[in-house]
């Protein structure tokens, strides 16, 4: 991640099994222009950090078979311009968390498409 969003121009991510460990962190200034972003099959991430002012572009999220995942980053509230998240194969937990009532709903009540897939 610290090598992939330096990249000025990278506009879409995509990865499946991209990524092996258990925290990862997006940094203030990241994927300047990264507009859609897919984790799919991240088997040991647990915890994944955004700082503020990281992906201010991201207009699409979608989470797919991360089950180690806790919960979305702290920092996706401040990203104003999140148009589509989808969480798709995830534990009940995570998605009853992020539903309206949920502990974590304050991180995503901003994004106006929101799609649960199991």
């Amino acid at each position: 991640m610290p090598i992939l969003e330096k990249l000025p121009y990278l506009r879409v991510l995509r990865g499946w099994e991209a990524f092996i460990g258990k925290q990862m962190v997006c940094s203030k200034k990241g994927f300047p222009q990264l507009k859609s972003l897919l984790f799919r099959g991240l088997p040991n991430l647990q915890e994944w950090t955004m700082e503020t002012g990281a992906m201010l572009s991201l207009g699409r999220l979608e989470i797919t078979d991360c089950n180690k995942l806790e919960t979305v980053p702290d920092g996706l509230k401040f990203v104003s311009t999140l148009q589509e998240l989808e969480i798709r194969w995830m534990r009940r937990a995570f998605k009853h968390s992020l539903e309206g009532g949920g502990e974590d709903f304050y991180e995503v009540q901003q994004v106006p498409s929101i799609t649960f897939l199991n």
